[in-house]
C-alpha cells in the first residue's frame, strides 16, 4: 500500500496565504487538513480579526475534489505558554489526521516550490525507525516597493526553518522533536515577515516565540529596514542571531514573481554525496564524537 501524503497548516489571522500555498500541494496530496481555533484565539491567548465569509469562500474555491478537511478546537489553553499551544494543537492536528503516512506540516504562509516532486521523492522512502524530513526554507524578511529583502544562509545543512515531514508525528516543541534528520533537495518559499506593518505586530504578539524576545526593539529594527540599509544588518535573528547571517535584495512585484525567480534561478543545492554523508547517522555520530573531544581539549 502507498504511504499517504498527509498535509496539516495551522491556521489564523493570515489564513489568506493559503490561496497561495494550497495550489502548490493539491494535487500531489492525499489529505489536507486546515486546524484552527474555534474561539478565533491566538496561542498567546489573545483574539485575532478573521473574515469568517472569505475564508469559507475561498476553501471552497481551492478544493474543487473535496479533500481539504477544517479541523477546529480550543487551541489556546490559559495555562500553557504560547509555544506550548502551538506544540499542542500540532499534535493534536496529527492525531485528528490519523496514524500512518508521511504527516507533513506546514504554515499558511509556507509555498512548497516543486511540491510534487517531494511527494513523489517521500514515497520512495524507507525508514525502519521515526525520522524527520527537512527542507531549506527561503525566508523573506520585508517587502520593498520593488523588491524583497530576503534572509541568506550560505550553508544549506544550518537550517532556519522546521522539520516539514514526519512518518512519526510526536511533536516536542513547535515542529521539533528528537528524531534523526533527513535532509531533503526541496525548498519552500515563506513570506514570514514580508507582511505589512499591521500584521507584523500582529504576528510578534501572538506567535508561539512572542515572550522570547524584545518585540518593540525588532519591530523598530525592521521598520528601519530599506534598500539602501538593508546590507547593514548582521546576524539580526530575534531567537539565535548568527542564524540569519545577512540579507540579500531580489527584485520582484509579488511573492508569484519570486516564485517563479527560484523556480528559474534555484539557489545552492549540495551534491549528492554532501547530502548522503549529512543524512547517515553513522556519520552524524562521528561528528558528534568529534564534538565532544574538541569540546574538553
Amino acid at each position: 500500500m502507498k504511504q499517504q501524503i498527509k498535509v496539516g497548516i495551522c491556521v489564523a489571522y493570515d489564513w489568506y496565504f493559503l490561496a497561495q500555498s494550497i495550489p502548490l500541494i493539491y494535487d500531489s496530496a492525499d489529505i489536507i487538513c486546515l486546524a484552527i481555533d474555534k474561539d478565533r484565539i491566538s496561542w498567546a491567548g489573545n483574539p485575532f480579526s478573521f473574515d469568517e465569509s472569505g475564508f469559507r469562500d475561498l476553501i471552497k474555491r481551492l478544493d474543487p475534489n473535496k479533500k481539504i478537511n477544517i479541523y477546529e478546537d480550543d487551541f489556546h489553553l490559559s495555562h500553557l505558554s504560547a509555544i506550548d499551544n502551538d506544540t499542542r494543537q500540532r499534535n493534536l492536528l496529527a492525531q485528528y489526521m490519523g496514524p500512518g503516512g508521511w504527516h507533513i506540516q506546514l504554515d499558511s504562509d509556507e509555498y512548497f516550490l516543486g511540491f510534487n516532486k517531494f511527494a513523489s521523492w517521500l514515497k520512495k522512502q524507507y525508514f525502519n525507525r521515526s525520522v524527520n524530513i527537512r527542507c531549506q526554507y527561503i525566508m523573506l524578511f520585508k517587502q520593498l516597493d520593488s523588491g524583497f529583502l530576503v534572509i541568506n544562509n550560505n550553508d544549506y545543512f544550518k537550517l532556519d526553518g522546521n522539520p516539514v515531514a514526519t512518518n512519526d508525528p510526536a511533536y516536542e516543541y513547535a515542529r521539533v522533536n528528537r528524531w534523526f534528520n533527513i535532509y531533503a533537495p526541496f525548498y519552500i518559499l515563506h513570506q514570514s515577515w514580508a507582511r505589512p506593518e499591521r500584521e507584523i505586530t500582529e504576528k510578534v504578539y501572538n506567535w508561539g516565540h512572542t515572550d522570547d524576545f524584545d518585540k518593540e526593539q525588532y519591530l523598530r529594527f525592521w521598520l528601519n529596514l530599506n534598500k539602501n540599509n538593508y546590507h547593514c544588518a548582521k546576524n539580526f535573528n530575534p531567537l539565535h542571531p548568527i542564524k540569519w547571517p545577512y540579507l540579500e535584495y531580489v527584485p520582484a512585484k509579488n511573492v508569484l514573481e519570486l516564485m517563479n525567480y527560484y523556480n528559474d534561478n534555484p539557489p545552492f543545492m549540495p551534491s549528492k554525496f554532501r547530502f548522503g554523508i549529512q543524512n547517515s547517522i553513522w556519520a552524524s555520530r562521528m561528528r558528534k564524537v568529534v564534538a565532544m573531544i574538541v569540546q574538553r581539549s
